[in-house]
């Protein structure tokens, strides 16, 4: 709809993807936690990133790459999580000749921050 093309675009679905039955298994919580039982998914824990959407293709295969490593290698001393640096990656991208070609989409079952520690 030409009417959205502005907006993001938010899609909750609530449908079968399959036929398996997930394995949960209790979450032991580090730190002060009250005492409640947490399940977990056997898919919990994963974080992947893609540099375009399904059905897409790129026109510059070193741009993503570069973009990444360029963001990561500058942000990750102070501390930045990765859902930030992202951010900044797509605004590079954005802001690259080329760049309108990548529409960086993230799957993310995580129940934390992802922050790279220096040495």
């Amino acid at each position: 709809m030409q009417s959205l093309q502005d907006y993001p675009k938010i899609f909750i679905i609530d449908a079968c993807r399959g036929q398996a039955i997930p394995k949960s298994y209790p979450i032991e919580w580090k730190g002060k936690q009250e005492n409640k039982t947490y399940y977990g998914h056997n898919d919990d824990g994963f974080l992947t990133i893609w540099s375009t959407t399904k059905g897409h293709k790129v026109a510059n295969f070193s741009l993503f790459s570069s973009c990444m490593t360029n963001t990561i290698l500058s942000m990750y001393k102070n501390c930045y999580s990765l859902y930030h640096m992202i951010k900044m990656v797509r605004k590079q991208l954005r802001q690259s000749k080329g760049g309108e070609w990548y529409c960086v989409q993230i799957e993310d079952t995580t129940e934390y921050d992802i922050v790279f520690q220096s040495e």
